[in-house]
């Protein structure tokens, strides 16, 4: 993604209203901005595009438009300022039918492939979409992704129009969806995690510059070092901490994330201070932030879906609680069926026992098990079972190892 599309971005998404419900601090007047330029992990996502809803118009670059009806009846319109092209120019809109993957509710979503991918303008485009079925404004997850659905990110939009304006620097797609406060955490936790990467970079670029520094017998220039490092722990819990701390309020699976990046960022404060204000200072905030996360995460009720195919084998199941025994339903082919029941020991793994059959077949067993949670909330669980078959005058012993994805799941009802 281009610089300068990167910077529009983060200038709009500062428009964004979800400041009410962050933590309050006062911000360093001369904190320099995010270094975009360190590489992050991006979200990349599936996109099906509906090939029977397409148009395509030459764009002059003396300006010109188009537009796009979608089969839902929602429609896209693109327009091209004079002088954002330097010369003629085909565009190409098509309809996307889904994209899975990505941090969006059940709902509606409106969406479009513009193409030739990678086209940059000279000045702003704007993409205004009117989705067939109104979206709340609440709800709104307004989106843009590359390519063929690589670096999935929240798009920058007009925050004075009611209508849905995406501002682009550059094509491939954008489109809006709906989503409830589990999909807004998400969204969130990306920007965190990828701003976090950055800033991790530029702590590290700071840190090796002084040491090399003071090893090379350098001038004195502590102060300077102070300034900046100062300036990249503010940017740490205002674009870090404070947003998965808000995340962990929408959905409190993200609770832990925010504790630890908390701690991480106070225990750097101590171990290379930048000023006489020290932990007396900080210790009410840092207590009162502690607290309320950490109340978030001992009530969360993290629920989980589980389903998919394993070496050939069907599973679906729902989990209310990593830390209580939950049941994973197998259907094998050609008939049968077993019922995996999973114990804790930690949320983490734990053991597991197999009950089930078929056609005059009983099937038991059990192994162990380990979860792995992802930094969006997602993550997997792998288990090991050793199981007998034993059917008339014959049985059967037998290893394998299944991995099933789990997405969280917060409609689930949990007790």
């Amino acid at each position: 993604m281009r610089n300068v599309k990167l910077v529009l971005l983060v200038l709009m998404l500062l428009a964004v209203s979800i400041s009410c419900r962050l933590f309050t601090r006062t911000r360093s007047s001369n904190a320099p901005a995010v270094d975009f330029v360190t590489p992050a992990k991006p979200l990349n996502v599936t996109v099906q595009l509906d090939k029977t809803h397409t148009a395509s118009s030459k764009v002059l670059p003396t300006g010109g438009g188009m537009s796009l009806t979608a089969a839902d009846g929602s429609i896209f319109t693109l327009d091209v300022p004079a002088k954002a092209l330097e010369a003629d120019t085909m565009i190409t809109m098509t309809a996307v039918k889904s994209i899975a993957g990505a941090p969006l509710g059940d709902g509606t979503l409106a969406a479009v492939q513009l193409e030739p991918s990678g086209l940059f303008f000279k000045e702003v485009v704007t993409l205004t979409i009117l989705p067939a079925k109104e979206i709340p404004i609440k709800k709104q997850i307004i989106f843009g992704y590359e390519g063929n659905g690589q670096d999935y990110h929240l798009a920058a939009v007009d925050p004075k129009s009611k209508d849905i304006k995406i501002k682009l620097m550059e094509f491939s797609g954008a489109g809006v969806g709906s989503g409830a406060d589990s999909a807004w955490a998400s969204n969130l936790q990306i920007q965190a995690s990828g701003t976090s990467a950055r800033l991790w970079q530029k702590f590290g670029e700071f840190t090796q510059v002084e040491r090399q520094r003071i090893l090379l017998g350098g001038p004195e220039d502590i102060t300077e070092f102070r300034k900046r490092l100062e300036s990249t722990y503010n940017q740490f819990e205002d674009q870090v901490v404070l947003k998965e701390m808000v995340a962990a309020e929408l959905d409190c699976q993200f609770a832990r994330q925010a504790l630890q990046d908390l701690l991480i960022l106070e225990r750097m404060r101590q171990l290379i201070p930048t000023g006489p204000n020290g932990w007396e200072s900080r210790q009410k905030d840092f207590w009162e932030k502690f607290n309320k996360l950490k109340k978030i995460g001992e009530e969360c009720k993290k629920a989980y879906r589980v389903s998919g195919e394993s070496n050939h084998v069907s599973f679906s199941g729902q989990i209310c609680g990593l830390d209580k025994p939950f049941v994973i339903d197998a259907t094998f082919p050609g008939g049968g069926s077993a019922k995996t029941s999973f114990a804790p020991s930690s949320v983490t793994g734990g053991v597991t026992t197999v009950s089930g059959g078929g056609a005059g077949c009983v099937q038991t067993g059990g192994g162990t098990y380990t979860v792995t949670i992802n930094k969006d909330g997602s993550g997997s669980i792998t288990w090991t079972t050793t199981d007998t078959l034993t059917c008339p005058g014959v049985s059967q012993t037998r290893s394998g190892t299944f991995t099933l994805p789990l997405q969280p799941a917060p409609e689930i009802s949990c007790p």
